[in-house]
């Protein structure tokens, strides 16, 4: 088995019962976690965190990793990938090689096969089920003092929290995909609280509205000690720089002076402070000259990242109207008032409503769609916001929407699905 034949079993049985499932079902009716949690529990045992939210789950697990890593051997897990699936596995910022992969995914093949085996038609294991194991075995058999584990969708129907984990991080939760996990709020925050399960304590960054009240009602019930956002821990004198964001952070009443993340937007200072103060309770000792050099180095690909500065150009894995307000945010940090939007959502997502919070700053919306098949957009997008009134046009591909925005000559600002964004930020790097 090689790496690429390695990523394609970790997709084979989902790709194979997909055809007999109801596309619009929810995860409730699709998702079987109990069929990976055996697995998961045998390879647990290694001390972890199990990471969850609508927003900020990969920033807030990268910055964790790296407060971590100034003690201790860390595994991180994050997904997706923007251009090669070896970025989802890293071991203290040290990506997994192809053939580790393929040696850990060949590893765990027996037992997914032997469950594939008693498997009906149309149910399947999820995909972040094995990859959980083939993290877990590589994590290992490096050695890895602590681990860090990203949910994907949700968490009361994904199979990364099936790991034991003493310490759970809840980001920011609003209405995202609400076709798997729930049409409110509340139903997405009841399904995110999943990870709170057989977990001690949990940090929880500030909620707004019903997501707030719900995730503090689970935590009551399974008596997990919950740190939240704004009470226990908040950043202040936050101020933005052309290279990230610069913030003081207070963690159960501890200063940490000075911090510097470069990556932009306020809401990376709150996602710093959320992960400073787990990373104080696994290590009371950390020195603020130890947190400050650890998150100044902090890397984490098309997340408000600057691709160009003449022209300006702007990638964000964004893919909700909540994310959109803090692209709009940065742009109004950086006097920029009039941009190309390129946007590359597919249709069972809000694109139309990053298209609305964008449209006052956007002279022009190019819609567009990556590559990658399993990503279902097309022209109609372009109809419907027309029909709202706003100055959209549809485009086949990536590249093409890219030069296309290019020649507007305004900034551009590319916003879209993880695949979008890699795809992306290949071409533009290198690819044009």
């Amino acid at each position: 088995m090689n790496a690429k034949e390695a990523e394609a079993y970790i997709y084979a049985s989902y790709l194979k019962a997909a055809p007999l499932q109801d596309y619009a079902a929810p995860d409730a009716e699709k998702r079987r976690p109990d069929l990976s949690a055996p697995i998961l529990r045998e390879l647990s045992g290694t001390p972890a965190t199990v990471i969850t939210g609508s927003k900020g789950k990969g920033s807030t697990a990268c910055m964790l990793s790296a407060l971590l890593g100034t003690h201790l051997r860390v595994g991180m897990m994050t997904s997706p990938h923007l251009q090669d699936f070896c970025e989802r596995f890293r071991v203290s910022g040290r990506m997994i090689s192809p053939a580790a992969l393929a040696a850990c995914v060949e590893a765990v093949k027996p037992q997914f096969d032997e469950i594939e085996k008693g498997l009906a038609p149309g149910v399947c294991i999820s995909p972040m089920g094995i990859q959980a194991a083939a993290a877990l075995t590589w994590f290992r058999r490096e050695g890895t003092q602590y681990n860090v584990l990203e949910c994907g969708k949700g968490a009361r129907y994904d199979d990364v929290p099936r790991a034991a984990h003493r310490f759970a991080v809840i980001g920011p939760v609003f209405a995202e995909h609400t076709r798997e996990l729930g049409p409110t709020p509340e139903a997405i925050a009841a399904d995110k609280a999943y990870v709170m399960h057989d977990c001690p304590e949990a940090f929880m960054a500030a909620q707004s509205g019903g997501a707030d009240r719900v995730l503090r009602e689970a935590a009551a019930r399974e008596g997990t000690r919950l740190y939240v956002g704004g009470e226990d821990f908040y950043p202040e004198n936050i101020r933005f720089t052309p290279e990230g964001m610069i913030f003081d952070a207070v963690v159960f009443g501890r200063r940490f002076a000075g911090l510097h993340v470069p990556l932009l937007g306020e809401h990376q200072a709150r996602n710093g402070a959320l992960a400073l103060a787990h990373a104080v309770a696994v290590l009371p000792g950390l020195s603020e000259e130890e947190a400050r050099a650890a998150l100044e180095v902090v890397s984490w690909p098309a997340r408000m990242e600057v691709l160009g500065e003449d022209p300006f150009i702007l990638l964000d894995n964004c893919v909700n109207p909540v994310s959109a307000l803090n692209v709009r945010a940065v742009l109004d940090e950086l006097k920029i008032s009039r941009v190309t939007a390129v946007i590359g959502i597919p249709d069972d997502k809000d694109y139309a409503g990053v298209a609305r919070v964008m449209s006052p700053a956007a002279e022009r919306i190019i819609l567009t769609k990556p590559a990658n098949p399993h990503y279902r957009a097309s022209g109609a997008q372009a109809e419907r916001l027309r029909r709202e009134g706003m100055p959209a046009v549809w485009h086949d591909d990536v590249p093409g929407a890219i030069d296309e925005a290019l020649g507007c000559g305004l900034p551009v600002v590319v916003l879209g699905t993880g695949a979008m964004a890699g795809e992306a930020r290949t071409y533009i790097r290198g690819g044009r």
